[in-house]
């Protein structure tokens, strides 16, 4: 086995340990690894295509879904991660040895009692590394800026110098996180990107970013969060809001006797939570603002002409 498949090897090993006990966190086994959060990220979509089931818990952590487990299955972090390395050894080989891999690998994780948990995942674009990702991976690294030519539509490409500060994805998308020329903060989709050149110029990474993408639900975030909506949750709906965060810094700011509460919630941009405040409109009461009031009502007008 070549040394990268070694290295390869041993970090799976350690990763599927971290899984079968707890959570991983990209950032902290990066740091233990001494790899970047991109290596893990990779390692992590290997795991996921091996057919282990994994899931996002939050930015940043994964887990295996509840009622699975190697153990379980009568399989090491050893065998399990040998059986994920050989997808690399197997691809060159040609189909026929990928389909016969794909054939053992389903039944190794046929696990003998069906787990009573599934939970949907977004799929999207899969990450592939080019000359463009190794571009912006290296930008990141090293803190230096990327000059990339972009466009939604390539009869009008766009030329934008940029902090490249991490790569994301949300919701099946894959994005790159940056600071534009005006320092503002932008995202650019991976797809759109046309070309990028690394160059000798330095910035200094935003101290923040980790905090930010920590607090944000969708891509449609902010550095600075000065928007707050508040609206009320009924008695029957308020231990959901009690106990999962459906806005971004989401907080209860008073609980009535019959049990209603008044939640709060501090976005960048309205787009970040109208989807989940339109999937609960049913049920709550919009109170403050009134722009984001009147918002909402121009949605639902729009689409009741629509319909």
């Amino acid at each position: 086995m070549q040394p990268k498949n070694l290295k390869k090897l041993n970090r799976l090993l350690c990763l599927l340990n971290i899984l079968d006990s707890g959570e991983i966190q990209v950032q902290r086994e990066a740091r233990e690894l001494d790899v970047t959060e991109r290596t893990i990220q990779r390692d992590i979509n290997d795991i996921d295509a091996g057919g282990f089931p994994i899931y996002k818990a939050a930015p940043g952590i994964y887990k295996f879904i509840e009622g699975f487990s190697l153990k379980k299955m009568n399989l090491t972090e050893a065998e399990a991660s040998l059986l994920l390395v050989m997808q690399d050894v197997i691809s060159p080989l040609g189909k026929p040895f990928q389909d016969t891999l794909a054939s053992l690998r389903q039944k190794v994780l046929n696990a003998p009692e069906e787990s009573p948990f599934y939970i949907k995942m977004p799929t999207g674009n899969k990450y592939e590394e080019t000359k463009i990702t190794r571009v912006l991976e290296k930008g990141i690294r090293t803190h230096t800026k990327v000059f990339m030519t972009l466009s939604a539509d390539t009869s009008r490409p766009l030329n934008y110098d940029v902090n490249p500060l991490k790569i994301m994805n949300y919701d099946g998308f894959w994005y790159l996180l940056g600071i534009n020329a005006y320092k503002q903060v932008r995202k650019f989709r991976l797809d759109r990107i046309l070309d990028a050149i690394n160059t000798d110029k330095l910035f200094t990474p935003t101290k923040n970013i980790q905090k930010i993408l920590q607090e944000s639900q969708n891509i449609w975030f902010g550095e600075k969060r000065d928007k707050k909506v508040t609206f009320w949750v009924p008695a029957e709906f308020a231990p959901y809001f009690e106990k999962k965060a459906y806005f971004p810094l989401q907080k209860i700011l008073k609980k009535q006797k019959n049990g209603d509460i008044l939640v709060e919630t501090s976005v960048s941009n309205y787009r970040e939570i109208i989807p989940t405040v339109l999937s609960w409109l049913e049920h709550i009461t919009l109170v403050e603002p009134k722009d984001f009031k009147t918002l909402i009502k121009d949605i639902l007008e729009q689409a009741i002409q629509r319909l």
